[in-house]
């Protein structure tokens, strides 16, 4: 929307194939370069603040969780299993849908957008999720990057879990099974996993 406020035409399927791994700001650098706009600093805070007050309206009207979210949440918690978020999303975005939801007390950690310097597919955002939710563990008891699963839904996320030397699960919620097979597995939806699931992945 924010785009077309400008004249560029971008195609909800240009955006998944090429954006959508970006965090706002990288994405917003790149369509306007890639579609001949001038890339200054000043135009792309403009449309970010642009894209962000669409956003949280959208968001206060509408639940954007996926099916099976709250049940495997609940599953994973009563198994003992910690969680943390790694998105591209911005934080305060982050945390309004969870606290909208009611589902902010499941996560440790909250790693977002501006906490990092590259999104992904580089490893940053989740080398960093793992390491501050360590820091939240007492004693020496540290979860090693291999003992981790990455729940993603895109190819970059996917490849940025695997930099970090994770394990991960895709869900084919945005992407064709056939297009995320990197992924040690792949579920339809997230009513397919529990931690039974996720522990066959972590071995």
């Amino acid at each position: 929307q924010v785009c077309r406020q400008d004249g560029i035409n971008l195609t909800w399927e240009q955006y998944t194939q090429k954006y959508l791994g970006y965090t706002d700001t990288e994405c917003i650098a790149c369509i306007l370069q890639d579609f001949g706009r001038e890339v200054t600093p000043d135009k792309i805070n403009d449309l970010f603040l642009r894209k962000g007050v669409l956003f949280a309206r959208y968001i206060e009207q509408n639940s954007i969780i996926m099916a099976g979210v709250v049940a495997l949440l609940e599953n994973l918690k009563n198994n003992n299993v910690i969680c943390s978020i790694c998105s591209g999303a911005l934080d305060k975005e982050v945390k309004f849908i969870l606290e909208k939801e009611g589902l902010m007390d499941y996560f440790k950690v909250i790693i977002a957008a501006e906490h990092v310097t590259q999104g992904k597919p580089d490893p940053q955002g989740y080398n960093l999720c793992l390491s501050k939710t360590n820091d939240l563990i007492p004693g020496q008891d540290h979860i090693l990057p291999d003992q981790c699963v990455v729940i993603e839904d895109s190819l970059w996320g996917i490849q940025a879990a695997h930099a970090a030397k994770m394990r991960c699960l895709a869900v084919a919620t945005t992407y064709p099974p056939e297009q995320i097979q990197l992924a040690e597995m792949v579920a339809r939806n997230l009513t397919e996993v529990n931690t039974e699931t996720l522990g066959r992945i972590s071995g």
